[in-house]
């Protein structure tokens, strides 16, 4: 007899991009979509967050991760120049959500979901 093994998709909130000047583009719908999912019950959810230079980019990518002991939200970070490959730069695991910002983190951190 075969065992199924269920898998929960992760909501793919609306990413975010901000670039030189004002160019700006997602709002802050993405960062209150992983704020619910972070709420209702830690269910998982990505959402990134990205600044664009003339041939750079940086990215925090966001991620809910349930645990035994609630929730977490794991935030891993990258920067590129283009045309080469992303490297990482740091990764961070949190504890808190607080309105549009990230806490309690490891390392210590705060970090906004919305700006740099």
């Amino acid at each position: 007899m075969l065992a199924l093994a269920a898998t929960v998709a992760a909501i793919q909130c609306q990413p975010r991009s901000v670039g030189p000047g004002s160019l700006r583009h997602g709002g802050t719908a993405g960062a209150a979509c992983l704020v619910r999912a972070y709420d209702d019950g830690c269910r998982p959810a990505e959402y990134t967050l990205s600044m664009f230079g003339v041939d750079t980019i940086r990215s925090e990518t966001f991620r809910t991760q349930a645990t035994s002991g609630g929730c977490q939200i794991v935030v891993s970070s990258s920067f590129r120049v283009v045309p080469q490959a992303p490297h990482s730069t740091g990764r961070y695991t949190c504890l808190r959500v607080r309105r549009l910002v990230v806490d309690r983190c490891t390392p210590a951190a705060t970090i906004p979901l919305t700006t740099f």
